[in-house]
C-alpha cells in the first residue's frame, strides 16, 4: 500500500512545504480507506530525527493511494 504524505518543515525564519509517498507493507485485501496511522507515526518520528534544530515538522494530510 501507498501512502502520500504532505508536510511542511518549519523553524523560526521560514517554512517549507513538501510531500511523500511512503511505501507500506500490508494485505493487498485491506478494506479501510484509511491509511494506518502507526505507519505513518513511525515515519514521522524518522523523519523528525533528521531535521536540523529547531526545525519542527507538521504533517498537513495523508492519503491511502
Amino acid at each position: 500500500m501507498k501512502t502520500l504524505i504532505n508536510y511542511v518543515v518549519q523553524d523560526a525564519k521560514e517554512h517549507i512545504h513538501d510531500s511523500e509517498i511512503l511505501e507500506i507493507n500490508s494485505p493487498p485485501y485491506t478494506f479501510s480507506p484509511e491509511p494506518p496511522v502507526s505507519e505513518v507515526m513511525k515515519w514521522a518520528e524518522m523523519k523528525q530525527k533528521e531535521l536540523l534544530d529547531g526545525q519542527k515538522l507538521i504533517i498537513m494530510s495523508m492519503f491511502k493511494l
